[in-house]
């Protein structure tokens, strides 16, 4: 079988996380009579029921390219057409791959049923808009898109594969979920309970096919792993909700389960202890985190006390900590409760760290005495406490070379020794980063790594929410002295987009606007989004007849108050 995850083992990959990779075989797996899983075609698993006349699908994969390709194999099976069309949540590679097998006309006019909660289409605005590109920065390192596939590189993803890359689109349910309801639906004789089940998403339903006894847990089973309560990609989940959620699916006895990263599983007996060995595991993590910060700890007290989840529990089957692991929950579930702040007074108004670490330096004798004991610890094995003294010399003189290189090392060391996959790319990230390799990589894989440009993102927000965005791009401090109204017609909707003395304010098309007007402008969504993306210039724009303007300069004027897009690239995440 194909299978795209690094299978070889090796000195330089845990044996469990290459051990996990072999989950990841590629494979229609069948359910039942009528239940399909498209494992290991990218990183999310869709899930195809065959209905009396049509099909249902459960999620889409991350991009066109692979959806497309999961749907060759599924029309292999039937080629009934689609009727049905669940999204169990907000994430981009549960939908990027939509219009493969649905479009937002069949959705529009209802001749196929596009299901999602009702939480979904403002959530995944807000991802794909307002948090754009620092959640696709982070998630580069963390997913390991700039590693090389092997045993220096990307293994697996712990949830899957790889990661797709390439173009996404957005389709808009016309069915909606609500979170204080069940929702029953019966589709080409195909009979489904839907329910909210907040976990790993605040927006997660999951679908229970009531004849075939089947439960599609959605991600609150997530993947083959202990779950992310919190994601390097920079994400906090209620740890107390998700354990709910788990307890809520356990109320169905599913005679078997799917989901969105893992292999079907099949028996009562197998499902019901998975169901509750998952459910345990975060209980466990979430009950004890708080048993120990009530009693006044701080978060590295707990953390030095706290050891690790029960044996039953501890890298049960189906538990290892490939993807999630028990020190980031606990970590985000004291953080979820009592904040940033640890109750040492020198936390509230610290130093800044690039200060901090001259006058470290200073006080340990200076750069050569740290470089020395930094090297020692690497020799020692102490990759950690070599990382960290590296990390002085390197925050305050990112010229400086062989305390770089120590710390590319002692983070090669680290990520190779990692079970977890995301620990395993960050670590190897940062050690090319730090190696000088991005600059190469870039002019190999382009500006954004292979991504679509940032304006492609735009294409699946209304209007409303790309210019909501554009909030969060304003230049505040340069904005102090500035007021300027432009008016804005984009397809048929008029805004006025005010600039009011460093915040921006978007006045709708339903809102009456009286005060000045600075400029106008005529454009389309995909023009503006590539506007606000700096794309195109209003001068280029303007040429090429894709923008009508009544001013051109003050137009430039207004699109210059707003920073550009941050690629991956420039984001320093580990030397400030």
């Amino acid at each position: 079988m194909k299978n795209l995850a690094y299978t070889e083992k090796s000195q330089f990959i845990n044996p469990r996380l290459s051990e996990h990779s072999h989950v990841m075989e590629q494979k229609i797996y069948k359910i039942g009579e009528n239940i399909y899983s498209a494992v290991g075609y990218a990183l999310n698993y869709p899930t195809m029921i065959v209905g009396d006349d049509g099909i249902i699908l459960v999620d889409a994969s991350e991009t066109i390219g692979s959806m497309e390709e999961i749907m060759k194999e599924f029309r292999k099976i039937t080629d009934l057409p689609v009727k049905a069309f669940i999204l169990t949540h907000n994430h981009g590679d549960h939908w990027g791959g939509m219009t493969a097998c649905v479009s937002q006309q069949e959705s529009d006019n209802g001749s196929v049923l596009v299901v999602g909660h009702e939480e979904l289409v403002k959530n995944v605005a807000q991802s794909s808009s307002e948090l754009l590109d620092i959640r696709m920065g982070r998630a580069v390192w963390m997913y390991g898109n700039l590693l090389p596939k092997g045993e220096h590189g990307a293994v697996n993803l712990g949830l899957g594969p790889v990661l797709d890359k390439g173009i996404t689109r957005f389709v808009t349910p016309n069915t909606i979920v609500n979170s204080n309801e069940t929702f029953s639906l019966t589709v080409s004789g195909v009979e489904m309970e839907i329910f909210f089940v907040e976990s790993e998403a605040a927006d997660e339903i999951a679908v229970y096919f009531k004849k075939e006894k089947v439960l599609h847990v959605a991600e609150v089973l997530q993947g083959e792993s202990f779950p992310n309560i919190y994601t390097v990609r920079g994400q906090t989940r209620d740890a107390k909700k998700w354990y709910k959620a788990v307890e809520t699916l356990r109320t169905y006895h599913p005679d078997s389960i799917v989901g969105c990263h893992i292999r079907p599983l099949e028996g009562k007996e197998a499902c019901e202890k998975l169901l509750s060995d998952y459910g345990d595991a975060i209980q466990y993590a979430h009950d004890q985190t708080v048993r120990l910060l009530n009693q006044g700890n701080t978060i590295e007290a707990i953390m030095d006390e706290i050891g690790t989840l029960p044996p039953h529990l501890f890298q049960a089957d189906r538990m290892g900590e490939f993807y999630g692991t028990f020190r980031q929950a606990v970590r985000a579930i004291y953080d979820n409760y009592l904040g940033w702040f640890n109750g040492e007074p020198t936390a509230l108004n610290p130093i800044s760290a690039t200060e901090a670490s001259k006058r470290y330096i200073k006080l340990m004798g200076g750069r050569e005495n740290v470089l020395m004991a930094a090297q020692q610890s690497l020799e020692d094995k102490e990759y950690e406490w070599a990382s960290e003294l590296a990390s002085h010399l390197v925050r305050i003189d990112f010229n400086d070379i062989t305390a770089r290189q120590v710390k590319a090392t002692a983070c090669r060391m680290m990520g190779y020794a990692s079970e977890n996959a995301t620990w395993r790319n960050w670590y190897l990230t940062c050690a090319i980063e730090l190696e000088g390799a991005f600059e190469e990589i870039v002019k190999h894989m382009g500006t954004n790594g292979g991504f679509p440009p940032f304006s492609e993102s735009f294409l699946d927000v209304s209007t409303y929410n790309m210019l909501e965005a554009m909030k969060v791009k304003l230049n505040g401090p340069k904005t102090f002295g500035t007021n300027m109204a432009v008016k804005c017609n984009i397809e048929g909707e008029c805004f006025v987009l005010q600039i009011r003395k460093g915040v921006l304010q978007v006045h709708g098309p339903h809102e009456i606007y009286t005060e000045k007007l600075d400029c106008e402008c005529t454009v389309s969504h995909v023009m503006f989004a590539k506007l606000m993306a700096k794309d195109v210039t209003p001068c280029d724009a303007n040429q090429s007849g894709d923008l009508q303007v009544s001013d051109e300069k003050i137009l430039s004027e207004f699109f210059n108050c707003f920073d550009a897009f941050t690629p991956f690239v420039d984001m320093p995440f580990c030397f400030q």
